[in-house]
């Protein structure tokens, strides 16, 4: 150990540390499912650091793993028994080009720090998630989805560029038009194929106002039918639902045993976003949905608008135990139906956030990202944060749930919980799924990248340069 440490603190200009309480601190994802202890965390301070550690990894046949905010849910920024890179050094921005809409930083500066200081300048990155505290890295390695990835993709669609750290220690500039290979599975690759140290990234023009509606429905066709309208027609510019239950009394199911009975309503949120609020006409765009009732409205500078409601906290004694199906159209009513008929059964449906959002394929266009077949996908989620005493059953169903959603045709968001074998990895990228374990031995060939996430096909090896890669 004492060797490692003294080898990497001569090889690196970060800092280099095996203190058990710095150890500690990065074993656990904001998942709180999964724990991992790395042997060693390296800070970096530049690309050069990376490609360094990388190298000092593949001669002593260490794994090395990449972490900034640690926001995964499934241990995809945890290391057990290697090299651990805390990337939240790396936190410059670069180049910020409002004329030109876009912006270079290092991967772990904070979507914070990017919307700070877009704002003044009038421009904002197309698509947000609910948390600015995660860095770029981060949710480009996942993807990314936020209220307008319908319009416009994942957070991954929207970059122009990325400088990667290959698992050969090769530092690499690859654009859709340069190394294009290494681009399009880096970006929602989860650290597989290399490790992320700098980005370019889109910026778009805002509108100054923005109003949204909050709609009540008690009809899941109806909210189904609205959405696919609003979409398709191109009306809104935001756009989530959130799924509320009422309980309305108990029923005898069975000896000794209780039934709650549920009825569950639907609050769809659109957002408008304008340059004066005597823009919107209100009338024309609400007569044309099948809503309950009309519960509220809301008129926000866009300043205002695109700041997360609350802080998403973070207790270590509970789990976050959260999952997104991704689901086409065509069968997503049938989905949510047998869902909602589950959710009462295994948890405390009461206090559960459960909802749904809408993508088109047309605009999601990473290969590491699979969608359904067809262009209208609705998401469904059900976040919910758990005791870890008791997160046990609880992933259970959530996995059944999973498999449910792959019968009929769906995928799932791997940013949220997963627990797959291989026969899930199978179906979660179809006929794309050889391509993806080729390109992890072309780019990753001693198999050392973010380990025990992913679980590949067994590899023959044939000589030095093709790695043997677990499948367990």
């Amino acid at each position: 150990m004492n060797t490692i440490v003294s080898d990497l603190k001569h090889l690196i200009d970060g800092d280099v540390s095996n203190i058990k309480e710095e150890l500690e601190a990065v074993s656990q994802d904001f998942g709180g499912i999964i724990q991992k202890q790395p042997l060693i965390v390296v800070r970096p301070q530049n690309s050069t650091d990376v490609a360094k550690a990388i190298q000092y990894a593949v001669e002593q046949d260490l794994t090395i793993s990449s972490r900034a905010a640690g926001h995964s849910l499934s241990g995809q920024s945890l290391n057990q028994g290697g090299i651990l890179l805390d990337m939240r050094n790396l936190n410059q921005i670069y180049d910020f080009c409002p004329d030109e809409l876009c912006f270079t930083s290092d991967v772990g500066v904070t979507w914070k720090q990017i919307v700070d200081t877009s704002i003044p300048h009038g421009v904002i990155p197309p698509v947000l998630t609910n948390n600015f505290e995660v860095t770029l890295g981060g949710t480009l390695s996942a993807g990314g989805l936020g209220l307008s990835s319908f319009r416009y993709g994942s957070q991954a669609d929207n970059c122009l560029g990325l400088e990667v750290v290959t698992g050969t220690g090769d530092i690499v500039w690859c654009t859709p038009e340069k190394n294009s290979e290494l681009f399009y599975h880096v970006l929602c690759g989860y650290g597989q194929f290399g490790i992320m140290t700098k980005v370019q990234n889109k910026l778009r023009k805002y509108r100054p106002f923005t109003r949204s509606y909050f709609l009540c429905y008690d009809d899941l066709d109806s909210l189904l039918n609205d959405e696919r309208f609003l979409i398709s027609e191109g009306l809104v510019d935001g756009l989530v639902s959130l799924f509320s239950p009422c309980l309305l009394g108990l029923s005898r199911a069975g000896e000794n045993r209780i039934k709650p009975i549920v009825q569950w309503f639907y609050r769809m949120q659109i957002t408008l976003e304008v340059d004066s609020e005597n823009d919107i006409d209100a009338d024309k765009l609400l007569s044309n949905l099948n809503f309950y009732r009309h519960i509220y409205t809301e008129d926000l500078t866009f300043d205002k608008f695109i700041q997360p409601i609350a802080q998403v906290s973070h207790p270590v004694d509970k789990a976050n135990s959260w999952i997104d199906v991704l689901l086409p159209a065509s069968k997503v009513k049938e989905y949510i139906d047998i869902a909602l008929q589950r959710i009462p059964s295994f948890i405390d449906f009461r206090t559960i956030p459960v909802g749904s959002f809408c993508l088109l394929s047309r605009n999601n266009k990473m290969p590491m990202f699979p969608l359904p077949d067809e262009d209208l996908i609705v998401g469904f989620g059900m976040y919910p944060t758990v005791p870890k005493a008791q997160v046990k059953p609880v992933l259970e169903q959530l996995n059944l749930l999973t498999n449910l959603g792959f019968q009929m045709g769906g995928k799932r968001y791997m940013a949220t919980w997963v627990e797959f074998e291989l026969p899930q990895w199978r179906l979660q990228f179809g006929d794309y799924w050889s391509k993806v374990n080729e390109i992890k031995r072309k780019y990753d060939p001693h198999g050392i990248l973010n380990p025990g996430f992913f679980k590949y096909e067994q590899v023959v090896k044939t000589n030095m340069n093709c790695a043997y890669i677990k499948s367990h």
